[in-house]
């Protein structure tokens, strides 16, 4: 059964209103759809991705209305490669431009997990990392390129696990609220 996030959340005792940051890998519509629900929090996100965001006409590959809400928000401009969000490196954003402007990432060190890298849209599927492919419909190709090489660089360095957000098999594996990661 297909849950909604909002319900997912309060299964795990939280509101939107509850969560203090939002960082979205990038803005193509999947993966903006509950935006506006976290327009209270402080949005973290590269400039040129909030610049693409909000120009007219918006991209293609955007539904706006999803994230309007943060057109206002209170927002940090990450200006670094990496941004430790909570200075413990539990949770860090590194840069990984290519699909789009400011595309990024999302490593989080987990105590009984072990360190986990949330993809974005760095690859879709697993044989685009296998095969090397880059998808002809990125922002900049050869940007996708030496950001995987970083990528595969830190995973490599850090032993994090790689997880592809369009890797339907694999994500059909994953817990699902009200269960998680420690």
């Amino acid at each position: 059964m297909v849950k909604a996030l909002k319900p997912q959340l309060a299964a795990v005792g939280y509101a939107p209103s509850d969560i203090t940051y939002l960082a979205l890998s990038h803005y193509h519509y999947d993966h903006t759809a509950n935006a506006n629900e976290f327009a209270g929090a402080t949005w973290l996100v590269r400039r040129a991705e909030r610049d693409a965001m909000f120009a007219e006409p918006p991209p293609g590959t955007t539904l706006p209305s999803s994230y309007a809400a943060l057109r206002n928000t209170k927002t940090l401009i990450l200006e670094n490669d990496e941004h430790d969000v909570f200075g413990d490196g539990t949770v860090v954003i590194k840069r990984a431009p290519g699909h789009t402007p400011g595309h990024q990432v999302l490593y989080l060190k987990l105590a009984k997990t072990g360190g986990v890298v949330l993809s974005g849209d760095l690859y879709h599927y697993p044989q685009m990392r296998a095969l090397e492919r880059v998808a002809t419909f990125d922002f900049d190709q050869e940007q996708t390129r030496s950001s995987r090489a970083d990528i595969e660089a830190f995973l490599k360095k850090t032993g994090a696990t790689l997880w592809i957000q369009h890797d339907f098999t694999a994500n059909a594996k994953l817990k699902k609220a009200p269960d998680y990661y420690e």
